[in-house]
């Protein structure tokens, strides 16, 4: 098919996740074999999008059109916005976070939910907020100019994100069809409402697609909700042999543990003190000679506050790239290979415990604090209480470990009884649909026959 003659599709990226779902995943290498794709983002640089087109085989194109921000007071009602978005659906994870800001605060709120009055005007409040919202990020004047470059689909890569709302809101005055791809399994309960009108939803799963619905009848939605799986997820049911393993997982390996666990920490904002994890880690490994600790950095969290581990002959840091930068083109690779080369990976209440499972790696999940006195508010245990954790609440259960003893013995089980994990991805089926690499092609398949 000659380029000329190609659709187009504009695509914002304006989160690091979001890149390597469609970027890294080979989806945006599918979408390039019936579609001429251009990006509008303030993540990617000139120089980024030239190395991916290189290293993907890429024709992606950058356009010069500035990503705006949110106004404040927009951004102040959006809060207010998913405060009423908690009431009205009675979303655990909304009530937990208010709970950290303070007990009057989760009181107040626990009050509300007892009044059907306060919750059917929660309701119609969120109607009209939601409204007046849309035609508030609705800029057409300010996108003139890729107006001008007829694209028939916009692609929002996280369509929870007020940025690309106004950018696919203000497009839609131009009659481009919009798509939003959720990008992770907590983002519909957890970030409040998606303020923009699109005419295909593409969500992880059947819980997902149950959720969007619950959520968006109230608004009198009528998009086409489609079920993919999880794009960068396909990476983990390719094989790779081990000369192949990036550089920097090449000299990790070089130690020749007997066995080696991964620790994947968290962003700091979410878990601000996660070196008793390694320290207990480090503990355990007494008993263990010849066991090494691979420690993987979140990009939100702080590398230098491990550095004290540097001396440690069996701790390896490894700093995939930092929360301001791109991720570079060998994300998924190297995780794939830190997943496949550790017994057992260490995580906290994030979307590792996914990525792990489906790399049949066991998964030990850290549900205690430094601390025994931590209140409920502000430990790591309200996280597994969050509302995306409920679905897969039984499987997940049987990795959390509430103590320190906990982990010693579940890290014994793994380690000893050489645990069989071929059950692993089958298990967590349900959460991202497919058990192989089907998403991208799933993923093109249904934006092609809903595109026409």
């Amino acid at each position: 098919m000659e380029r000329a003659n190609k659709k187009r599709i504009l695509l914002l990226i304006t989160n690091p996740f979001a890149a390597i779902n469609v970027i890294h995943s080979g989806l945006l290498s599918e979408l390039e074999k019936c579609y001429e794709i251009s990006v509008m983002s303030d993540l990617l640089t000139e120089g980024d999008v030239g190395s991916f087109n290189e290293h993907f085989k890429l024709n992606m194109h950058l356009m010069e059109t500035p990503v705006a921000s949110a106004p404040g007071f927009i951004r102040r009602l959006r809060i207010f916005q998913t405060v009423l978005f908690g009431l009205f659906f009675d979303v655990a994870t909304i009530r937990i976070k208010l709970m950290e800001k303070g007990a009057l605060v989760h009181k107040l709120f626990c009050i509300a939910r007892q009044s059907s009055l306060l919750i059917f005007l929660s309701g119609r409040l969120l109607i009209y907020l939601r409204r007046w919202l849309i035609r508030k990020m609705t800029h057409p004047a300010r996108y003139a100019s890729l107006a001008e470059c007829q694209f028939d689909a916009v692609l929002s890569t996280s369509p929870l994100d007020m940025r690309e709302n106004e950018i696919m809101n203000s497009l839609k005055a131009y009659g481009v069809r919009g798509i939003s791809m959720i990008i992770s399994w907590d983002n519909l309960t957890s970030k409040g409402i998606i303020n923009a009108d699109a005419g295909l939803v593409l969500v992880w799963s059947e819980t997902m697609a149950r959720e969007f619905d619950r959520f968006y009848w109230l608004f009198g939605d009528n998009a086409t909700v489609r079920i993919v799986g999880v794009p960068r997820f396909d990476v983990y049911h390719r094989n790779t042999c081990k000369k192949s393993l990036p550089a920097a997982m090449r000299m990790a390996d070089e130690g020749r543990a007997t066995h080696k666990i991964l620790f994947s920490t968290g962003a700091a904002k979410h878990h601000s003190c996660q070196n008793y994890i390694i320290d207990d880690l480090l503990e355990y490994a007494k008993t263990q000679p010849g066991l090494a600790i691979l420690v993987r950095c979140h990009p939100a969290d702080d590398p230098a506050r491990y550095v004290r581990y540097t001396s440690c002959g069996n701790v390896r840091l490894f700093q995939p790239f930092a929360g301001n930068e791109t991720p570079p083109a060998d994300f998924l690779e190297t995780l794939r290979a830190q997943l496949s080369l550790c017994r057992v990976c260490v995580q906290v209440a994030s979307t590792m415990f996914l990525d792990a499972a489906a790399c049949n790696t066991p998964v030990i999940s850290i549900a205690y604090d430094a601390r025994d006195d931590v209140p409920y508010a502000h430990s790591v245990r309200r996280y597994y209480d969050y509302s995306h954790h409920l679905p897969p609440h039984a499987f997940l259960q049987a990795s959390v470990v509430r103590k320190r003893q906990e982990l010693f013995g579940k890290l014994d089980e793994i380690l000893e009884t050489h645990a069989a994990t071929s059950t692993l991805r089958n298990a967590i089926a349900p959460l991202v649909h497919h058990s192989g690499p089907d998403s991208v092609s799933a993923t093109a398949q249904h934006i092609r026959e809903w595109l026409g």
